[in-house]
């Protein structure tokens, strides 16, 4: 066993390798990232008081487009430097604080009646995401916003959770739906929900294994809600790949403070487990990259001979230094191309032939796939019109965020630029 589970905190190795700079960061960046290095928020007032008010505004705009805005307001809070903040810019800080508690008490209460619904139709449920997180991993639903409420059922399930959901006032979402997931909006609050039954496309080599997450998933309650949610050392691994294969670091900066939470959570997380599923489904770099992210710039307790076992002492600087840029400007890009940041792969250098199957891929879904994403019989006679539909609605949705990146965005152009290479590298070539 690699890292004795148990292992208490504080005990962590550090790695013997130079850390990613923040060097190429704007300065706003560059300040948030300090306020959040330590897991509890450290932050002094004469480190506040260091920034000009403009750098200052901009790092609290940042916090607000990345979602962590909460989390500022704890760091500031617990290192004594909220006075040093115009009542202005502290109000706004208390506001979106005061707002994620009130949208998550919404959020859980109604997961509570979606967990009793699905449990009495024998429909088994994981809650994913910031369901999990926010309750169970920050321990505090003041922290960590969530735009939706995400949920894992079986496959075999997928179809009567929809049906039972649309029963409780759900309509499907417009927009395109995806391989994995679907999308449902209630008609009078407005809370989303994605039922997914797999958790990435079924085309991509990222591929979370699906029935292990069902096997260790653990019992737990969310508010007053009974659901399963994964073991933690999945949740570390999912959060970590995700952010890594499914997102190529196009994310916000919310994903390296969950990481970091996560690693805090407990002391009995038992990172042997890490490293030997992130080994065993091919996704250590992706995990080693995320990990040592997390640990060098949001604080994340993680043992050095973790990162070291997973080959983060092997991973590129330069690549490295892509994948934090990424993960700091990509909040300032069109919704489409952060849902779906796979779309600058058309801009990257793999080749038409490859281009060509992965927009197939995305069109010509399998038909029981394209029923259950669009709502119709998977035996109606008009199923294969569908496919001409899904071809309109990516024409439609995405030819905005093709043309910005054919030149008429420069920041979209550099950030496809290191899409590409970060696509080459995560996936081993």
């Amino acid at each position: 066993m690699l890292v004795p589970p148990g292992r208490a905190r504080g005990t962590s190795t550090t790695a013997p390798f130079a850390s990613v700079s923040g060097g190429r960061l704007s300065p706003a960046a560059r300040a948030l990232l300090g306020m959040l290095q330590s897991a509890g928020g450290t932050p002094t007032a004469d480190r506040v008081h260091e920034l000009s008010p403009q750098v200052r505004d901009e790092t609290v705009e940042l916090a607000l487009r990345h979602g962590i805005a909460p989390l500022l307001h704890r760091a500031l809070q617990s290192g004594g430097a909220l006075a040093a903040l115009p009542d202005e810019v502290r109000a706004r800080l208390e506001e979106a604080r005061r707002a994620t508690a009130l949208d998550n008490l919404r959020n859980y209460g109604e997961f509570r009646r979606i967990a009793r619904a699905l449990r009495e139709q024998g429909i088994s449920v994981i809650a994913l995401k910031g369901l999990h997180l926010a309750d169970l991993v920050y321990r505090d639903i003041s922290l960590r916003p969530m735009s939706d409420l995400d949920i894992l059922v079986p496959r075999s399930q997928a179809e009567h959770a929809i049906a039972t959901l649309q029963r409780m006032e759900f309509d499907l979402k417009g927009g395109i739906p995806s391989g994995y997931d679907t999308v449902l909006i209630h008609r009078r609050l407005g809370i989303m929900v994605e039922v997914h039954w797999s958790l990435a496309q079924p085309t991509e080599p990222y591929a979370p294994p699906i029935a292990d997450i069902w096997r260790m998933a653990v019992p737990a309650k969310l508010g007053d809600a009974d659901t399963q949610v994964m073991s933690l050392e999945f949740l570390l691994l999912y959060v970590c790949a995700h952010l890594a294969y499914h997102h190529l670091f196009a994310l916000d900066l919310r994903a390296l403070c969950d990481i970091a939470q996560i690693a805090h959570a407990r002391p009995a997380l038992d990172w042997s487990v890490v490293v030997e599923q992130g080994r065993q489904h091919g996704w250590a770099r992706g995990v080693a990259a995320a990990l040592r992210l997390a640990s060098e710039h949001a604080g994340a307790d993680v043992p050095g001979e973790v990162l070291t076992a997973l080959g983060a002492d092997q991973l590129d600087p330069q690549l490295m230094q892509d994948a934090l840029e990424q993960l700091a400007t990509f909040a300032e890009y069109s919704f489409d191309l952060r849902v779906a940041p796979k779309l600058m792969s058309l801009k990257t250098p793999i080749g038409w032939q490859a281009k060509f199957a992965t927009l197939w891929s995305r069109i010509f879904v399998p038909r029981a796939e394209l029923a259950l994403l669009y709502g119709i019989p998977e035996r109606s006679a008009r199923i294969n019109l569908y496919y001409a539909i899904r071809l309109r609605d990516l024409i439609r949705r995405y030819a905005a965020s093709v043309m910005e990146m054919n030149g008429s965005n420069a920041q979209i152009v550099a950030s496809t630029a290191r899409h590409a290479r970060l696509a080459k590298w995560i996936n081993g070539n």
